[in-house]
């Protein structure tokens, strides 16, 4: 059976990068910095936030981050991107990126 790995606290290290973002209802593209390993949203709005590919959006089988929400992905590469996009026109909603750089 193959060994499944998963990054602990201790692994990723300290924060290397911290952003925050103001996420309408067009796309933003977000690509990891390079050398960083891991990274953890953080929804600080009131609104809700859709991620994945390009077109996220309702019925588009993008993923929900909703207000007050977090995800964290790790074992990323430098090539890691995401597109967020607010849940309709008119609102605006900032996330928080934290970026690890591991040990």
């Amino acid at each position: 059976m193959a060994v499944i790995r998963r990054r602990s606290g201790l692994s990723l290290g300290s924060v290397a990068t911290t952003k925050l973002l103001s996420i309408t209802s067009s796309e933003t593209l977000y690509q990891i910095e390079s050398g960083n390993v891991a990274l953890e949203v953080s929804n600080l709005g009131s609104f809700n936030v859709y991620y994945g590919q390009s077109n996220v959006g309702v019925n588009s089988g993008s993923l929900l981050l909703p207000a007050v929400g977090w995800r964290m992905w790790d074992s990323v590469t430098d090539d890691f991107q995401l597109f967020f996009r607010a849940t309709s026109g008119g609102v605006t909603s900032m996330i928080s990126v934290l970026e690890y750089a591991g040990n």
